[in-house]
């Protein structure tokens, strides 16, 4: 299997029924469809709103073995003052992330600190949140601001094994830091797109760089991790099939997500093979396929 791991963040968008999704899909069935598609995904929503358990173990009983979740830490924990709350808030977090822990479909957990996010008054935050975080759990690092491209940051980081984010975003120029076992790449973009159900821009640039950073600096980690967002190119699905190309990977068949479970593909050779077994043209016994 591939040590690619590609995804979008977020699966919970009313755009993509439609073009994704078929039309009437009820979102309570968004995630099991887009987990027919892909095999990990980000979680944006944790950011705003840190999940209970209860949700978590329905994620965790909707996707299939082997899915991965990565996902951000609540925004109160990066971007509030007060470090008891804080802690609080973290505590919380990580204890509601049992089910996906125990079935090993925890990929990450994502510390995304802003733009504004600057090393100097910012190191003893960064420092504390990298000690708080159990090194049980996978860490990924998103920092935008140049002041912490420095080596002292790149030492903390590694001493945790923590991943820098190798984010694609204005203003921001991560290095090709490999400071943990696998890397974690974000298509995040800007703001200027509003609709998300369709592709409305290139990233051939932006992937081709990318990329080249895998293929240079990935090669002694096991996985690689990279999720794109609607705002990158307009329509998740769509980036991640473009993103799929350029890394010499076989598209994701995204006519899966409309498909009714056990449904194949018009396309599919397999399909001949059934109509003539259908009419007797064809008695052999049905070979397993994983």
């Amino acid at each position: 299997m591939s040590r690619y791991w590609l995804g979008c963040s977020g699966w919970a968008y009313d755009d993509w029924v439609g073009p994704f999704y078929p039309p009437g899909t009820p979102p309570g069935e968004f995630l099991e469809r887009y987990a027919r598609v892909f095999r990990t995904v980000e979680v944006d929503s944790s950011f705003y709103r840190a999940p209970g358990p209860t949700l978590v173990r329905r994620w965790a009983d909707h996707t299939p073995d082997g899915f991965r979740f990565s996902l951000k830490v609540p925004r109160d924990v990066t971007h509030e003052p007060d470090p008891a709350r804080g802690r609080d808030v973290l505590a919380a977090f990580l204890g509601s992330l049992g089910p996906l822990r125990q079935r090993g479909k925890l990929a990450a957990v994502v510390l995304q600190f802003p733009g504004s996010f600057r090393a100097g008054k910012g190191q003893e935050r960064l420092a504390r949140l990298l000690d708080e975080v159990p090194s049980d759990y996978p860490l990924a690092v998103e920092l935008r601001h140049d002041s912490w491209w420095s080596e002292s940051t790149r030492r903390a980081l590694a001493a945790r094994k923590a991943v820098l984010v190798w984010s694609v975003v204005p203003a921001a120029h991560p290095p090709a830091w490999v400071t943990g076992e696998f890397l974690y790449a974000r298509f995040i973009g800007d703001r200027a797109l509003t609709t998300f159900d369709r592709i409305q821009r290139s990233g051939e640039a932006d992937f081709a760089a990318m990329k080249a950073r895998f293929d240079a600096e990935g090669l002694s980690v096991g996985a690689i991790f990279a999720y794109a967002n609607n705002h990158f190119l307009g329509y998740g699905p769509g980036t991640v099939t473009e993103l799929s190309r350029v890394l010499g990977l076989p598209p994701p068949d995204l006519g899966r997500a409309a498909r009714e479970s056990g449904q194949r593909r018009l396309d599919d050779p397999g399909l001949a093979l059934d109509a003539r077994s259908a009419s007797g043209e064809d008695r052999a016994p049905p070979s397993s396929t994983t």
